[in-house]
């Protein structure tokens, strides 16, 4: 594997979670896992079954009790060879079941054996059959992680097939979907509580590989790791003693079948890294598919415009060959398995065929007793080969889930306030005292900024490109943490509220506004999901967004494209504004709102703005000079200190910066 890239956390330090392969987060993914550590995976991996364990003991239950059964099925194909078509009298418990119901008759006896599979065939299907897969997976996979593991969703196995067997199904596939849905939610609730910069770092191909398709290998450590081996001990137990109160003077047979367990686990042990290193690679190239092309088709309109589609298809051709290569390469290891064993495996059966012959020809067995042996010891020598199979097995979902612990072991959560405040009354003041905000150590954003912003006053914040205006606005709702400094709602420490609590007063307006896939209506009421279609066209109205939207053809109902692709940026603006407005909030916040507004739907919201300002804390992020005069106060931003405070009229006249800068601007 590739030797591991550091990179810098914001303090300059190292940062654990930084390397240039998984987007910075995971660099703990990058070493080989010893055998021990695979293992506290697995461990680990009960925390996501533990909440379905009556479900899984249900499953357990009904797997175990399908086992006596399929001992049976060796005896009838015995009972018609040696006691109907050799004409051999019953013996032992078989003359005490059979012969009051069919005396010396062999025709009856026949008819009562083929009644007897054919009851058994309706109630659980094809008695001696191999465990069936319970799923809904297509026809093809595919090779690569995301198509695998696509079906392992939905996968899972069932020992019975008739009758009785749509319970197990039924039980296998809402297990299998339950643990796969607590997975899934778990890791998507960590990347959504993760605090905003860490995704400055997350690919989203990258997190949404992992949500949806390593949540998948739950299911595999499940049925590979605790039933299959579950079912396999229970099952050799069963075959040895049916064989020894058999046949206990025929020891070769069942010597023969124990012995593929060693053949297969010292080859399984021997590959088992090289399998685990290979599934950890084959899922990174896997995500590293979906990244690339969610990236690309998010920027279709860049690509479009400057010609490069050629060049963008090659990039995602070359990582999807590249996880092709990765499954290619883990089937090459398993097929170098493969030849190890299979040989080994028949050597074993061919001993095995040739002593039952050379007993039948002695007359000391007879073909009845070689059919019965012979399947026994295919029920022995079958789990003896799944429980050497299981460490190969489980290399696979070790990687998926090792994936999914290093989501939550490395993505830390939002800090909660441990006072957990809460505001009796509506926000009327926010102050920054002394607040710093840096990325990098030695490159403040924000430097030693004190400043006030009161109910009655709508606040302009105005500055350079990369000044530090977004990140001071980003504090109020604590999407970025100050270094040092304290920022005072109310008089109250921030940090000591709520963080929820604080969230639902405040409303944002972000810079690059995004809308969902959904229709106008139900963008608009996003943040307050009981809002009155009334209500909603109160918001559109005011945020100027009513006019455009009555003449769409199905109006509010209209279902938006992608990120709002149906709509101008103008629209798409006011839409964003509609939304905040509507929650009424404590705190507005606009991060730059007016730049795709005409200037007709400029005045009128700030119109709308000035009337807010006198119940709420409206703060604007600006650049236009109309949109500054309009403020009762600008704070301007240089270079992450505060420079001045003032009227637009009162920076113009006397602050030589604010004069550069709109100069800068150009709207002097």
């Amino acid at each position: 594997m590739s030797k591991p890239v550091h990179a810098k956390a914001p303090d300059g330090r190292d940062d654990p979670r930084c390397d240039s392969r998984t987007g910075g987060l995971y660099l703990d993914e990058q070493h080989s896992l010893k055998a021990a550590e695979a293992l506290r995976v697995l461990v680990r991996s009960w925390r996501f079954i533990r909440p379905h364990r009556t479900l899984v003991a249900v499953k357990l239950l009904i797997a175990l009790a399908s086992l006596p059964i399929f001992l049976a099925t060796p005896w009838p194909l015995k009972i018609i060879i040696d006691n109907v078509i050799d004409g051999r009298p019953l013996e032992g418990a078989l003359r005490r079941l059979l012969f009051p119901l069919a005396g010396d008759d062999r025709l009856l006896l026949l008819a009562l054996v083929v009644g007897l599979l054919f009851l058994s065939a309706l109630l659980v299907g094809t008695l001696g059959s191999r465990p069936e897969g319970v799923d809904t997976q297509v026809t093809s996979s595919g090779l690569d992680q995301a198509g695998i593991t696509s079906n392992q969703v939905n996968n899972g196995w069932s020992l019975f097939s008739g009758l009785l067997g749509l319970v197990e199904v039924w039980v296998t596939l809402v297990l299998t979907q339950r643990l796969n849905q607590t997975v899934r939610t778990t890791v998507y609730e960590r990347f959504l509580h993760t605090p905003l910069r860490l995704f400055a770092d997350q690919k989203i191909g990258d997190a949404v590989f992992r949500v949806m398709y390593d949540s998948a290998a739950i299911g595999e450590v499940l049925y590979s790791g605790v039933i299959s081996p579950a079912m396999s001990i229970t099952m050799i137990c069963l075959v040895i003693a049916v064989l020894w109160r058999q046949f206990e003077s025929e020891p070769l047979i069942p010597v023969l079948a124990c012995s593929a367990l060693p053949a297969v686990a010292i080859t399984s042990i021997v590959f088992g890294r090289r399998l685990r290193d290979q599934s950890q690679l084959m899922r990174e190239q896997g995500s590293a598919v979906m990244a690339a092309f969610e990236e690309r088709v998010a920027q279709v309109q860049l690509i479009k415009a400057f010609g490069q589609e050629a060049r963008e298809i090659g990039t995602v051709d070359t990582e999807s060959r590249g996880s092709f290569h990765a499954t290619l390469k883990i089937l090459v290891v398993v097929l170098a398995m493969l030849l190890l064993v299979i040989p080994a495996l028949g050597l074993l059966a061919g001993v095995g065929v040739y002593h039952l012959m050379s007993q039948v020809i002695a007359n000391r067995i007879t073909l009845g007793d070689v059919t019965l042996l012979a399947a026994y010891g295919m029920m022995l020598a079958r789990p003896m080969i799944a429980l050497g199979w299981v460490w190969t097995w489980l290399q696979a979902p070790i990687a998926g889930m090792r994936r999914i612990n290093s989501v939550l072991d490395n993505l830390p959560e939002e800090s909660e306030s441990k006072q957990d405040r809460q505001l009796a009354e509506r926000v009327r003041e926010i102050e920054f005292k002394d607040v710093s905000v840096a990325y990098v150590a030695d490159a403040p954003v924000l430097d030693h900024i004190s400043l006030r912003f009161v109910t009655g006053e709508l606040a302009g914040i105005a500055g350079p490109s990369g000044a530090g205006k977004s990140t001071l606005v980003n504090c109020i709702p604590q999407f970025v943490e100050p270094r040092t400094g304290e920022i005072l709602i109310n008089g109250i420490d921030l940090r000591a509220l709520s963080l929820l609590e604080l969230r639902k007063r405040i409303a944002p307006v972000f810079q690059e506004e995004a809308l969902f896939a959904d229709t106008i209506a139900e963008n608009i009421r996003y943040g307050f999901p009981d809002a009155t279609a009334a209500a909603i066209q109160r918001a559109a109205e005011m945020a100027g967004a009513a006019e455009f939207i009555e003449r769409l053809p199905e109006r509010y109902l209209t279902m938006l494209g992608r990120r709002g692709t149906r709509l101008s940026a103008g629209q798409k603006q006011r839409v964003a504004i509609a939304r905040a407005l509507l929650r009424n909030p404590d705190v507005l916040i606009l991060d730059e709102p007016m730049a795709p507004l005409d200037p007709a739907a400029e005045n009128s919201l700030l119109r709308v703005l000035r009337q807010l300002a006198n119940k709420c804390i409206v703060i604007v992020v600006a650049h236009r000079a109309e949109t500054l005069n309009a403020c009762d106060r600008v704070h301007l931003i240089n270079e992450g200190k505060l420079s001045a405070s003032g009227t637009h009229a009162e920076l113009r006249e006397g602050c030589p910066a604010y004069r550069s800068y709109l100069a800068d601007e150009g709207v002097v």
